[in-house]
C-alpha cells in the first residue's frame, strides 16, 4: 500500500512537468474513422477543429485527401471536396530565419481560399492555423490559430510524400501565408 501511494505522489507531482514539455498531444480530428490526419488542430478562437486528412492508400493513388471544418463528433460544417468533386491542394514550403520553417496545404472553393499552416523551429517553436479569402480581396476574412501544444502533424513518409507531388501555390511563395 505504501509502494502505490509513493507512487501516485510521485505521478501527481510530475503532472505539471509533463503538460509544459512543449510536445505535440494527441487532439481529436474531423477526419472520419479509420483516416489519417496529415494536419489537424483545434483552433483557439472556439470549439471548432480543423483537419486536412487522408482516406486509403493515398501512397499508391487508390485513396484521396480531404479537408474538415468544424465540431469534433459533429457533421463537418465544410468539408473538401464535396462528394464526387476531385480535390486540387497545393502543398507549398515556408521559410524563415533561425532554422524555422514549415508548409501550407491551400485550396479554393466557392469563390475562397482557404489556407492551413503549420511552422516550427528553434526554441520550440510551434504555430499554426487556418485563414480564409474571398477571391480578389487583399486582407483575410478569418485568421484563426491553432491551440498552443495541440497541432497533429503526420510524420508517416508515404503521406508526407505524397503531398510533396501537389503543386505549390505561387502567391504564397511569394507573400507567405495571408495576413501573417
Amino acid at each position: 500500500m505504501k509502494l502505490l501511494s509513493r507512487t501516485l505522489l510521485l505521478i501527481a507531482a510530475m503532472a505539471p512537468f509533463s503538460t509544459n514539455a512543449g510536445f505535440a498531444t494527441s487532439a481529436p480530428t474531423m477526419c472520419a474513422k479509420g483516416d489519417q490526419p496529415v494536419f489537424s488542430c483545434p483552433l483557439a478562437s472556439g470549439s471548432k477543429t480543423v483537419s486536412i486528412c487522408a482516406a486509403g492508400d493515398v501512397a499508391h493513388g487508390a485513396g484521396r485527401f480531404y479537408y474538415g471544418y468544424g465540431r469534433v463528433g459533429a457533421t463537418p460544417e465544410l468539408t473538401y471536396p464535396a462528394s464526387g468533386e476531385t480535390a486540387a491542394f497545393t502543398r507549398t514550403h515556408l521559410m524563415f530565419g533561425g532554422n524555422s520553417g514549415g508548409y501550407a496545404y491551400a485550396f479554393t472553393n466557392a469563390g475562397f481560399k482557404y489556407v492551413v499552416y503549420s511552422v516550427s523551429g528553434a526554441n520550440n517553436l510551434q504555430d499554426g492555423g487556418l485563414t480564409v479569402i474571398k477571391d480578389g480581396q487583399p486582407k483575410p476574412l478569418k485568421q484563426s490559430t491553432c491551440r498552443a501544444g495541440k497541432i497533429i502533424d503526420t510524420e508517416d513518409d508515404a503521406l508526407i510524400d505524397a503531398t510533396l507531388k501537389w503543386k505549390s501555390d505561387p502567391a504564397i511563395e511569394k507573400t507567405g501565408v495571408p495576413g501573417r
